[in-house]
């Protein structure tokens, strides 16, 4: 039989996968518009994202545990002499989350507690992206392309989008012995647009255009590695004081991520 299947089987109970994701703009510009006062500066962002997935039944009532060891911003912005610098926490970071698939859509809960409105927000947009089937369920070649929605490829824009759309292409391009494994190389572009609410719950547009490469292991079927960058457009009306503010932030962006699998009965740390 030839060519490779990169989808793999269904999960399996007791499985534990590690993803780490790092999201960076470093040198982007921002502008602000008050009226008709303008501020040029500098901005600088870099985002983490650690998780670990563990399958406690597999089937069509899978059920899985998700816990969030690290979800994190920071954000340094420069006007003139003036220096300005924000941590965030994402409203998951630090917590554990329990997912149930039913009648092939997935919803999510925290394991301990109720949650307030952002991590109810947060936990409704996981149930909607959770798992999404980035491989075609048939055997490739090397060359050949597909497409998928924008929305399968959110883990990889760096953000937790409300809205996004758009679409994303892929290619087997070829194999090769990654860090000890054999693993398929594929190629990315993604064109993307969405919408995401910052820590104030102003709504903001993003635009995206990425490209880069990722390996999957034919063995594990996780992406085992991936990199991409390309250029962001940030941009949105926010209120400071009862006034309108218009904010528009650009700059070239690098995303990088890794899964893996870990062994069982390592427990998770909080990063």
């Amino acid at each position: 039989m030839s060519g490779w299947d990169l989808r793999g089987p269904a999960m399996e109970t007791g499985r534990v996968v590690r993803s780490e994701l790092h999201f960076k703009l470093a040198e982007g510009n921002i502008l602000i518009t008050v009226g008709d006062q303008v501020v040029q500066g500098a901005v600088a962002m870099d985002g983490r994202q650690v998780t670990e997935d563990e399958v406690l039944a597999a089937g069509d009532l899978a059920r899985v545990r998700v816990r969030y060891l690290r979800d994190s911003l920071d954000v340094r912005r420069v006007f003139g002499e003036t220096e300005e610098v924000d941590r965030e926490r994402g409203p998951l970071d630090g917590c554990t989350v329990l997912g149930r698939r039913w009648d092939g859509a997935w919803a999510f809960r925290l394991e301990d507690g109720a949650p307030d409105a952002d991590q109810a927000a947060a936990l409704n947009e996981l149930g909607t992206d959770y798992a999404p089937a980035l491989y075609p369920a048939r055997r490739l070649r090397v060359g050949d392309s597909w497409e998928v929605d924008a929305a399968q490829m959110k883990r990889w824009m760096g953000h937790d989008l409300i809205r996004s759309e758009g679409k994303a292409r892929l290619t087997l391009r070829g194999l090769r012995v990654f860090r000890g494994e054999r693993c398929a190389v594929i190629d990315v572009k993604i064109d993307a647009a969405g919408e995401l609410a910052d820590p104030d719950g102003n709504m903001l547009e993003l635009q995206l255009g990425l490209e880069g490469i990722i390996h999957r292991s034919l063995k594990s079927h996780l992406d085992v590695a991936g990199e991409m960058s390309g250029l962001m457009v940030l941009e949105g009306e926010l209120e400071h004081d009862g006034v309108p503010v218009h904010v528009k932030v650009t700059g070239p962006m690098t995303v990088k991520g890794a899964t893996r699998p870990q062994p069982a009965g390592v427990a998770a740390r909080m990063e």
